[in-house]
């Protein structure tokens, strides 16, 4: 990258804390619950542990959020969760986090949450750290599209803070948040007041007709276009038919060690091609895509073309990828990397 083009991307990261972002979708509290291990169970051949810790983290599209805030933007989450326990710690880190949580309750499902019980094991000799072993993930979820009743409260919701942001991000996991009837009345009213309309979706592209961007990897790409991606011919056969499936202006693959390619329905056979800025050291992939997809949509929110809010969300990813669990970057650290875009 030039030097002169180096100047602008440092000039828009330095205006993401100006963004607006409302994230819909999938929420997910992660809970981690830590203890030391102190003997065999005489009810059954099991370790008993002795607990030390509970800790949350925000996961799904709660985790998307936490990346917009983190670099000081404006986000407004909202989703579905249950009238228990969880949602008021999912409450309480939004708010921790600086996102402004509008959330709808539903008594009939859970707050989505997954449960990991981690046991310490004997600290290194030479080291201070003490390492843990996951042994047991306990989900509490519902996959069942949400009531009739839940869509209409949760549109209001989009009614009243879509005047209050610049972009939307659509985040689907799968957990029955992101209807037919949902998507479709975001899509028509962020349209009607001219605001984009990210998806991060991993399957099902039709549904989110004349979004802006959706930004699926390269597996659910070949799901859905069914073939495999071997090279740079298949690639643009991949996103030319992924615009037409989708009915998406634009869509962001991303490929892992490969980069990403970004595709537009003005240009589908040449695409922006961007190499992984860190390859390399990569320690854990969890929630990268979320960020890919916040930042991006953060950037996007500040009117940043898309080209240039590829390129800060694809470093963004490099960072997070180098930290443990679903991490988050700044725009300071965003400031401090830009050495990695060469």
């Amino acid at each position: 990258m030039q030097q002169s083009d180096k100047k602008k991307l440092l000039e828009k990261i330095k205006e993401l804390s100006s963004g607006a972002v409302m994230v819909v979708g999938d929420i997910i509290l992660d809970e981690f619950v830590v203890g030391s291990p102190e003997r065999i169970s005489r009810e059954a051949p099991v370790i008993i542990l002795e607990h030390m810790s509970s800790d949350f983290a925000l996961g799904g599209a709660s985790n998307a959020a936490h990346n917009i805030s983190s670099l000081g933007a404006k986000c407004y989450l909202l989703g579905v969760v249950g009238e228990d326990l969880y949602s008021k710690a999912l409450e309480n880190e939004c708010v921790k986090n600086n996102i402004i949580p509008a959330l709808t309750f539903d008594e009939s499902r859970p707050t989505t949450v997954k449960t990991r019980l981690l046991s310490t094991a004997h600290k290194h000799p030479t080291s201070s750290i003490i390492f843990k072993q996951q042994l047991l993930r306990l989900d509490r979820l519902s996959r069942k599209s949400i009531s009739s009743k839940t869509e209409d409260e949760l549109i209001k919701n989009v009614d009243i803070y879509i005047k209050k942001v610049d972009a939307v991000l659509i985040s689907d996991y799968g957990l029955g948040v992101c209807t037919k009837k949902i998507i479709s009345h975001i899509i028509k009213i962020a349209n009607k007041n001219k605001i984009p309309v990210i998806v991060d979706a991993p399957n099902g592209f039709n549904r989110f007709k004349n979004a802006f961007l959706i930004t699926p990897n390269q597996p659910d790409t070949e799901e859905a276009v069914g073939f495999k991606i071997k090279d740079n011919k298949t690639l643009i056969n991949a996103g030319g038919k992924l615009l037409k499936i989708s009915g998406s202006s634009n869509v962001l693959i991303t490929r892992g060690s490969e980069g990403m390619a970004w595709f537009n329905s003005q240009s589908s056979e040449d695409p922006f091609l961007l190499p992984a800025f860190n390859a390399s050291e990569v320690f854990d992939v969890t929630g990268a895509g979320d960020t890919v997809a916040g930042i991006l949509t953060c950037a996007i929110s500040m009117k940043c073309p898309v080209k240039l809010a590829c390129t800060i969300s694809n470093l963004a990813a490099s960072l997070v990828v180098k930290k443990y669990g679903t991490a988050v970057t700044t725009i300071t650290e965003l400031k401090e990397n830009l050495d990695l875009i060469k």
